[in-house]
């Protein structure tokens, strides 16, 4: 996967967690799974609209994405506050996440689109 690419419009815009230049080489599931999305042409990055952060909109999905997404993703187990195990109150998903859940939110993407 082309991370630096997607690094560009998941990470940067949309993950508290994304810092340039340390651990670039690792990724969630949650960007792994936007990728896939916009490497087989479901969704165009290039004519994306632009969609601010809305706490309200990932909380609203954060059941059927958590598992779609969450459960396999590496960070999942140990290192995950929203979905992760012990609720952490104010706990922000990945960058992936909440792009995914703005996606179906806003119609650009269906539950049945993601693996």
């Amino acid at each position: 996967m082309a991370k630096h690419r997607f690094q560009n419009y998941v990470c940067r815009p949309y993950c508290m967690f994304f810092k340039d230049g340390q651990k670039e080489e690792m990724s969630c599931r949650g960007a792994e799974e936007v990728e896939r999305l916009v490497q087989q042409g479901s969704v165009d990055p290039a004519n994306m609209p632009t969609l601010r952060k809305e706490p309200a909109v990932w909380e609203k999905h954060k059941d059927v994405l958590g598992d779609r997404v969450c459960r396999t993703c590496a960070f999942f187990p140990g290192d995950c506050d929203f979905q992760g195990g012990e609720e952490v109150e104010g706990a922000e998903p990945c960058g992936g996440f909440i792009l995914l859940a703005l996606w179906y939110e806003s119609g650009l993407i269906r539950m049945t689109d993601l693996e």
